[in-house]
C-alpha cells in the first residue's frame, strides 16, 4: 500500500481481524506524531505513522505537561496506550481505527531508562489528523537491499523512521534537519522513501546522530541532505509473535 493513501475497501474491518492491545510512541513538539510498536506475524504486523492532536481530560494540561517533561528529559520515551473510558485496553482493531478524523481515549505516560513508566495524564483524547504511513507486513515481503527510511514532518520538525521490510528488521525513529530546510518533504504531509546509498539494511549500519550530513536519494532519484539529530526510538530486532 502506498504511504498516506486512504485505506482500501479490502482492508475494512471483519470478524477475522481481532481486537488487541496496541501502543504507540509519541514524539514531536509543535506537531505531534504517533508510531505504532510493530511485531511480525501477529495483529501488530503494521508499520503506522500518524499525525495527531492530544487533548487532556478535565483537570489535566497535556499541552503544558508533555512539552515540559520532554524538555527536561530529552532521552526519555513517551507512549500512548489506547483504552475505553471503562478501562478496557483490548478494543483496538487495525486498520479500522486508523482513519483521519478518528478520535480515541488513551493514557499518556513516559519512561526514562529502565525506570517504571510514569503517567502524565489519564483518559486523554487523541485525534488522528493524518495517516503519514500505513503498511501491513506480508509473509512474502522482501527486505530492502539498501538502508531505507521514511522521511516526514513539517519545516521546523522533521523525522526519519526505518522502513520496516521483513524479519529480521529493526524499528528506529530519528529527528533530522534537511538541507535546504523543508526540501524533499511531501506536500501532503505523508512519508516519502529515502535510501542511503552504500549501506545495507542492517541495524549495524543504521544512521546515528552525526555532525556531518548524510546524502540520501528519493524514489525519483533526487538527492537529499540529512543532518541526523537525536534518537527518539530504537528496537534492534523486532520479534515474531506466534
Amino acid at each position: 500500500m502506498t504511504s498516506g493513501q486512504a485505506l482500501p475497501m479490502t482492508m475494512a474491518p471483519n470478524d477475522q481481524v481481532p481486537a488487541g492491545f496496541h501502543e504507540f510512541e509519541l514524539f514531536g513538539n509543535e506537531t505531534l506524531y504517533l508510531s505504532h510498536y510493530p511485531m511480525f506475524g501477529s495483529i501488530h504486523s503494521y508499520q503506522v505513522l500518524l499525525e495527531v492532536t492530544v487533548r487532556g481530560a478535565a483537570g489535566s494540561d497535556v499541552k503544558k505537561d508533555y512539552p515540559s517533561i520532554r524538555k527536561g528529559n530529552p532521552s526519555a520515551s513517551f507512549s500512548v496506550s489506547p483504552e475505553k473510558p471503562g478501562g478496557s485496553d483490548h478494543y483496538w482493531v487495525l486498520p479500522e481505527m486508523v482513519k483521519p478524523g478518528t478520535s480515541f481515549q488513551a493514557n499518556l505516560h513516559w519512561q526514562k531508562g529502565n525506570s517504571h513508566p510514569a503517567f502524565i495524564a489519564h483518559n486523554v483524547t487523541v485525534k488522528i489528523v493524518k495517516v503519514v504511513h500505513f503498511r501491513l507486513f506480508h509473509p512474502d515481503d522482501l527486505p530492502p537491499q539498501i538502508l531505507t527510511y521514511l522521511l516526514f514532518g513539517k519545516n521546523r520538525e522533521t523525522y526519519i523512521a526505518n522502513h520496516i521490510g521483513s524479519h529480521p528488521d529493526f524499528d528506529q525513529i530519528l529527528s533530522v534537519l534537511i538541507d535546504p530546510a523543508g526540501g524533499a518533504l511531501a506536500s501532503d504531509g505523508t512519508a516519502i522513501e529515502v535510501t542511503i546509498p552504500g549501506r545495507k539494511d542492517k541495524p549495524s549500519l543504521r544512521l546515528v546522530e552525526a555532525a556531518k550530513p548524510v546524502v540520501g536519494k528519493t524514489k525519483g532519484g533526487a538527492e537529499v541532505k540529512l543532518r541526523v539529530g537525536s534518537l527518539i526510538h530504537y528496537e534492534p530486532e523486532l520479534e515474531i509473535q506466534k
